[in-house]
């Protein structure tokens, strides 16, 4: 109904145009300016016009335009049902046990990596391990052959006589 809202926002407005602008006795009576003495000094001037304060609660959401409502909060065209049905207090014990369960969850899965990392770290170094001393027997096994090769040259045999 658009001319509904439209009446009652003129009329909000003119009700904070008749607060900012208030009318004297002989102003609201008389058609013309009065040229008698004693209106003149009944009238408040224009500059003794105390401002609107600002409501409790707008929290800076007013315009500072008389002929402007003022702004509420906004709100929500739509709720869900979980957030209908529940109080605060149930949604913030709901939502605590879902981190509890979050941070449960999230150990298990670093004690289960922990424990991969470890066991791939072992089985690296057991590799490790066996390579080097592959390593080392072969070089053993080298060294001992050069060393023969060298008692049988002082000794004046060659591979050929030794075949």
């Amino acid at each position: 109904m658009p001319g509904q809202a439209s009446t009652s926002a003129a009329a909000s407005i003119m009700k904070r145009v008749i607060e900012v602008i208030p009318l004297t006795p002989n102003a609201s009576t008389s058609n013309g300016p009065s040229t008698s003495s004693a209106s003149a000094s009944t009238s408040t001037p224009a500059s003794t016009v105390q401002p609107i304060p600002l409501g409790k609660g707008t929290n800076g959401r007013v315009s500072g335009k008389f002929w402007k409502e003022n702004r509420g909060a906004t709100k929500r065209s739509h709720l869900s049902p979980a957030i209908k049905s529940k109080s605060f207090e149930q949604r913030k014990a709901l939502q605590t046990k879902e981190m509890a369960i979050r941070k449960y969850i999230k150990d298990l899965k670093d004690d289960k990596e922990a424990k991969d990392a470890a066991r791939k770290k072992s089985i690296a170094d057991r590799k490790k391990a066996q390579a080097e001393k592959e390593r080392l027997e072969k070089m053993k096994a080298k060294m001992g052959a050069r060393r023969l090769d060298r008692l049988r040259r002082r000794q004046g045999r060659s591979k050929k006589i030794n075949q």
